[in-house]
Order: structure tokens, then C-alpha cells, then sequence
């Protein structure tokens, strides 16, 4: 199964490839020079692979479509890049694209593996609990008399069945979980997962803000490497799994080249805040549209991070409210009935 190159891969990729192109070399020299630096197999033998391909005359293009470990999209603007002339810097933005793409998967992973630690430290704790403090209470109840140790008996049997339940919901949330992150390893899955979070509402607010910061990235990009608006928009909903975003951008894009102004389309199409496309509107008309999208890349790429972010916020300490609170329930459940018989022995 080949693995395709991960963002911080493919920034790297490219940024080496821009800085061949700005030295004035041949992309099969810098190779050369660059495979024989490389300390990573896997690494190497994708640097080996388009080095093979360019010295057989193919494109870069061709070379990294070949190699099937590039992205699509990269693959694409590359080749878009080398019909327009602009091939540095088409490599200079993907470079630059995959760098804020790998800050944002880095921001996602947190969110995720966070809570998840805590699960995890939390079922360890019921099964200390279950396995040795219950077990504890039961023993020093059985030496009470008869009639004491059938009173209790009884709370010390619900303590226990309660913290079987919570472990046994725990182990689940946690396999399910690990079974989902090895299964976003396929493409197939990793679409599916994507078009859920996209709809699902706890976190389709999150997954829009993602979705616009790809577009947001994209175009910024596209826009400083000389692409037509039309085109820009067309790769653009290649890039996201959010099917209503897509169908606007392509919307977009056919009002283009029906002879729409490209500014005056996206701001009606009300893909970005409102606030966004007026400053789009005014840039085009300024002609510094290419900062204008930069800094609304910016602005989206800040706002996905701070969505993740406010997720991770939420959802640890409601974590440890709510197990803390069932742990202590099921602590006093058995030490109540505890206190009550020392009392009446004092």
C-alpha cells in the first residue's frame, strides 16, 4: 500500500524544489544533491523516484503523479504551474499551503488525543477502584456481625456493578476511538469521517471553519501564483469535503466565467463573513487583492485553531466533572454505610 506524502512532507518537497528553481538549477541536479542527503528510506526513495522520472524527459508533474505519494492537489497546481510559467512559485505557495495545513492536523491531533489520555487515565482509576478499593470495603464489612454485613453488603454490591458499567463504557469509548483513527488511514474512511463531522451538529460549526480556512489557504495561494479565479475556485472545492461549500464554489466558478466580477461573486455567494468579502471587494478594487486574501487566510486559519482549541476546552473538564463526580458517588456509596456503623460502634 503506498502512503501518501503527510502535509509537513510535501511542504518540504516543495520548498526544496522553489529554492532549486530560485538557484537556477536543474531540478535533477538539486535531486541528486538532495538524495544524497537524505537520511529517511522512505524520503529518499520518493526523491530517488522523481529524480528516475525527470531523467527520462517527464515533467515534475508527471514525475510526482507517478510516484502516487504527492496529494492531487499538488500534483495538480504543479502542473498548472509548469503551462503557466510560474513554477516556483506554484511550489513556493504549496510549500507554504501544506506548512499551515500541518499546524492545523497538528491542532486537530491535540484535540483529539487529549481528551482521550484523560479516558484513559480515568479508566485507570475505576479499575484501581473495582479491582482493589471496593474489593477492600467488602472485607472489612464481612467482619462485622451478620445483620451490619447484610446492611452494607447491598451498597457494596451497587458500588461495584457501577463501576463495572463505567469501565465497560470507558473500554468502549476508548476502542472505538483508536479503531476510528486506524481506520481514517484508509481514504475511503477518512472521506466518510470528514462528510460526518461536516453534518454532525456538535461539530459541523468546527468542520466549516476548517473547510474555510482550506479555501481561504488555496486561493491565497492561487491568487499570488498567477491563477485564474476561475481555476483557483474549481481546485478549491476539490480540497473540501463540505458537499454545500463546494456546490457554492462551483457556483462561483460558472458566474466567472459567465463574466461576473470574481470579487463581487464571492462576496455574494456568502462564503466567507460578511466582513471578509466587503474587504475582498475593496482590495480587488484597490488592486492589492493577493494581501487581501493572505490575510483572510490568516484570519480563518486562526479562527479553525481556536475552534479546535475551544472544543479541547469543553470537553476536558466535562470529563473530569463527570467521572470525578460518578467515582466519588461510587466511593461514598460504600464509605457512608462505613461511616454510619463507626459512629454507632463510637
Amino acid at each position: 500500500m503506498i502512503h501518501k506524502l503527510n502535509p509537513d512532507e510535501t511542504s518540504y518537497f516543495c520548498e526544496q524544489l522553489a529554492t532549486m528553481l530560485n538557484a537556477g538549477m536543474q531540478l535533477g541536479d538539486g535531486l541528486d544533491i538532495l538524495c544524497e542527503d537524505l537520511d529517511d528510506k522512505r524520503i529518499r526513495a520518493v526523491c530517488d523516484s522523481l529524480l528516475d522520472d525527470l531523467n527520462n524527459n517527464e515533467t515534475l508533474a508527471q514525475a510526482m503523479k507517478s510516484s502516487g505519494v504527492f496529494p492531487d492537489y499538488a500534483v495538480k497546481m504543479v502542473k498548472i504551474g509548469e503551462v503557466t510559467g510560474r513554477l516556483e512559485s506554484v511550489l513556493n505557495g504549496l510549500a507554504e499551503y501544506y506548512e499551515d495545513r500541518a499546524e492545523l492536523n497538528r491542532t486537530v491531533r491535540s484535540a483529539v488525543l487529549h481528551p482521550l489520555m484523560l479516558l484513559v487515565m480515568m479508566t485507570a482509576v475505576i479499575v484501581v477502584l473495582i479491582v482493589l478499593v471496593i474489593p477492600m470495603f467488602g472485607d472489612i464489612f464481612s467482619q462485622f456481625d451478620s445483620s451490619v454485613n447484610d446492611t452494607v453488603q447491598s451498597a457494596v454490591s451497587v458500588a461495584y456493578g457501577v463501576g463495572t458499567v463505567l469501565l465497560i463504557v470507558l473500554l468502549a469509548v476508548i476502542v472505538i476511538s483508536l479503531t476510528v483513527a486506524l481506520l481514517s488511514r484508509i481514504p475511503t474512511v477518512k472521506h466518510g469521517l470528514a462528510n460526518f463531522v461536516a453534518v454532525f451538529p456538535p461539530t459541523m460549526k468546527m468542520s466549516r471553519k476548517f473547510s474555510l480556512s482550506k479555501i481561504a489557504d488555496a486561493i491565497s495561494m492561487m491568487v499570488s501564483s498567477g491563477i485564474a479565479p476561475d481555476e483557483a475556485l474549481e481546485n478549491a472545492a476539490m480540497l473540501i469535503d463540505d458537499k454545500k461549500l463546494a456546490g457554492k464554489l462551483i457556483e462561483c466558478r460558472e458566474k466567472v466565467l459567465a463574466g461576473e466580477y470574481f470579487a463581487d461573486v464571492i462576496a455574494a455567494a456568502g462564503i466567507f463573513p460578511g466582513m471578509y468579502a466587503r474587504s475582498l471587494k475593496i482590495a480587488y478594487s484597490s488592486g492589492s487583492f493577493d494581501k487581501a486574501w493572505k490575510k483572510l487566510a490568516d484570519k480563518c486559519g486562526e479562527a479553525a485553531m481556536e475552534a479546535a482549541s475551544g472544543i479541547v476546552a469543553f470537553i476536558e473538564p466535562a470529563i473530569v466533572i463527570v467521572l470525578t463526580t460518578v467515582i466519588g458517588a461510587i466511593l461514598l456509596t460504600v464509605m457512608i454505610p462505613l461511616m454510619n456503623i463507626m459512629s454507632v460502634l463510637g
